[in-house]
């Protein structure tokens, strides 16, 4: 079989499947299948797969069929500008999670010597990796649960070479860390709420992990009021507190953050004009 004629079959098997620019996606996975570039497969039509090379890409379009992400297919996501390792186990990195970086690097004034962000519930690293490239006096901690995510985040911590920058800690949390001993603490919770569930689209629902995503339905700024009560004790002077959110949580984290020793907390809205990220500074 060609390129071309790889590319006709994979259309049509995620088109039917509902796939959305089911053209772009077959090209990203045949291109990702073979380490090819995909103006090289517009180039060369007529190039001919190895039988491995097809029996790959099948199992791919069809996964993807099946609305596995195709972030989790080729296992590579772009976040800031940084190519990232993902995997089941972790959430995706999200573009709007993005805004969360962008707070964090024009707020940047942690004091002297190597001040410390924490990134918690890091996942795949996302977060912490893209804050550390680009402030390179900074130390990160980075803290999961899953041990999977770990996994992800470490191979990622080794793609960029922040080895003897990021620590990756197996935690709940902020529960382990010393009162007054970081800087900046930046957060993605979970912010779906439990009616919205059934909305979300498959990808999401069916392959992300759920308590990366669901908020407990009888609390739901539980890991939210956890974090900024750990955050109140370990956060040094001037320090900062920013969490990415949803728009129905927004105004909820807005009301409760002076309850939990962040007064004058503000929110900053993504490009669609969505409240996104709710954050606080904090001065002793």
């Amino acid at each position: 079989m060609t390129v071309g004629d790889a590319l006709v079959w994979a259309q049509g098997m995620l088109q039917g499947a509902d796939v959305a620019d089911a053209r772009r996606e077959a090209e990203i996975l045949l291109a990702a299948c073979l380490g090819w570039e995909r103006a090289k497969l517009i180039a060369h039509p007529e190039a001919a797969l190895a039988e491995r090379q097809l029996r790959r890409f099948e199992c791919w379009v069809r996964r993807r069929a099946r609305r596995e992400p195709l972030a989790y297919i080729t296992r590579r996501a772009w976040f800031y500008g940084l190519e990232l390792t993902v995997g089941r186990g972790a959430l995706i990195p999200r573009p709007e999670t993005e805004l969360l970086v962008e707070l964090f690097l024009g707020w940047e004034s942690g004091g002297e010597g190597f001040p410390i962000l924490v990134d918690a519930g890091t996942g795949s690293g996302a977060v912490a990796i893209a804050c550390l490239k680009h402030a390179p006096q900074w130390l990160g901690v980075g803290i999961d649960r899953s041990r999977r995510a770990l996994h992800i985040a470490q191979i990622n911590r080794r793609k960029l070479r922040l080895e003897t920058r990021l620590m990756l800690v197996q935690g709940d949390w902020l529960a382990g860390l010393r009162p007054r001993s970081v800087n900046a603490v930046l957060s993605n919770p979970p912010y779906v709420l439990p009616d919205e569930w059934d909305a979300l689209q498959p990808e999401i629902a069916r392959y992300e992990p759920r308590a990366a995503l669901l908020v407990p339905a009888e609390d739901p700024l539980l890991p939210y009021r956890r974090i900024a009560q750990d955050a109140a004790r370990v956060l040094r002077s001037p320090g900062l507190l920013a969490f990415e959110t949803s728009p129905r949580l927004a105004p909820l984290l807005m009301e409760q953050l002076p309850r939990w020793g962040f007064p004058n907390p503000q929110v900053r809205r993504d490009y669609s004009g969505v409240e996104r990220v709710v954050y606080a500074e904090v001065r002793y």
